[in-house]
């Protein structure tokens, strides 16, 4: 279901994925639960499954087609949810990946699973890459500053002024995601000055 990325390895964003968070706050982890989740790309359907929670596991059903393949399957796959205890009380769901990886069993914890194959797995099983660290170093800057910017309300534009903190923000946190921002920025323009300076000594050198 995941289409490799050029020239690198294919990233989880590139891949449709279940959140285990997002169930546990829409309520949907209770045994004896029907649901079901789809996806788009596009504007076109990219992936759909059927979900049914039990007692410690979610099963789920869908069709997969690998990437370059003709033929769907049919799959059920059973996923098992564990839980630890937080420090400030309450538990925390996690999905088990169940999958085998060059011949052992994974087992480890994870909050989101991702298809990149004919199974949901974590990204460690798949090899995936987040988008961001496929980027250079410059670009990295960026979109770091954009993410934060959108987060607070804000638009991707750099040039427009820093959004106002949201209403219902603490003040501690906006403050923190301010200056991770600026400093994100600070980095970029730095390195972009750097690459500047390097295309002008190469000119003067040609």
């Amino acid at each position: 279901m995941a289409r490799p990325a050029r020239g690198g390895r294919t990233t989880c964003e590139s891949c449709i994925s279940i959140d285990v968070r997002r169930w546990h706050r829409e309520g949907r982890l209770h045994a004896d639960q029907y649901f079901s989740c789809s996806w788009t790309r596009g504007g076109e359907p990219s992936g759909r499954i059927n979900v049914r929670t039990e007692c410690g596991e979610a099963v789920l059903s869908y069709r997969a087609q690998n990437w370059g393949a003709s033929e769907w399957k049919s799959i059920e796959q059973r996923v098992p949810i564990a839980w630890t205890a937080c420090h400030l009380g309450g538990r925390r769901p996690w999905f088990i990946c169940a999958v085998y990886c060059n011949g052992r069993y994974c087992g480890r914890r994870a909050a989101v699973l991702y298809c990149a194959g004919e199974l949901f797995a974590c990204r460690r099983c798949y090899g995936l890459a987040y988008e961001s660290q496929q980027e250079t170093p410059m670009r990295r800057g960026v979109s770091q500053a954009q993410k934060i910017r959108m987060r607070l309300g804000g638009s991707v534009s750099l040039f427009e002024p820093f959004p106002e903190k949201p209403i219902r923000m603490h003040w501690r946190t906006y403050l923190r995601l301010r200056a991770r921002a600026e400093a994100a920025e600070h980095t970029s323009n730095w390195l972009t000055m750097q690459w500047v300076n390097r295309l002008k000594r190469r000119r003067e050198l040609a």
